[in-house]
């Protein structure tokens, strides 16, 4: 059970990389405006809120490294954006966390600005692939749709990510920490 508990985390974002495929899917008509549309970032939100509530452990870029991967594979088929996203969002997360205070405001403002950046990224790379001929304007409009949805998703979900990573933290055996 012990190693159970180290795992938690992991395992959470796992479900939550599923969640997103299948809500994506479900809520894709709902997420358009017009010719935006918005792109439904459950699992980035999820890193960046467990980087926001365990900022002292190093494993969790490694953890969002190996996450970015599997996300890869399941969403694109190719290597390369949550491979590379999701670990800068964690260390960003890690960072932000340590500079800025431990208000809720203060992380909503830092999670909207990195899944906006992560965002355009997205885009940029599958405008360089050649998978997207949208404009840098309907990307712009795109992004702040995405932005909107990412905001309602973070009120929704922040206290189970953040309670997960307060009790669980990834490979930490907090047994040796207990009377």
């Amino acid at each position: 059970m012990r190693i159970f508990k180290q795992w938690v985390v992991a395992i959470a974002l796992y479900v939550a990389m599923i969640l997103d495929g299948c809500l994506a899917a479900v809520l894709h008509q709902t997420m358009s405006y017009g010719n935006s549309r918005a792109s439904l970032l459950l699992l980035p939100i999820a890193v960046m809120v467990v980087a926001f509530e365990d900022d002292r452990n190093a494993k969790e870029v490694w953890l969002a490294l190996a996450v970015g991967v599997i996300a890869d594979l399941y969403f694109y088929g190719i290597i390369g954006v949550y491979a590379v996203g999701l670990p800068v969002m964690s260390a960003f997360g890690r960072w932000y966390s340590r500079v800025f205070p431990e208000l809720f405001i203060f992380r909503l403002i830092g999670l909207l600005l990195m899944t906006s950046a992560f965002s355009a990224y997205v885009w940029l790379i599958f405008r360089l692939i050649g998978w997207t001929h949208s404009s840098l304007g309907q990307a712009g409009m795109s992004i702040l749709y995405t932005a909107g949805w990412s905001a309602l998703l973070t009120v929704l979900t922040y206290w189970i990510w953040a309670k997960l990573a307060r009790n669980y933290p990834f490979l930490v055996d907090l047994d040796n920490y207990r009377y």
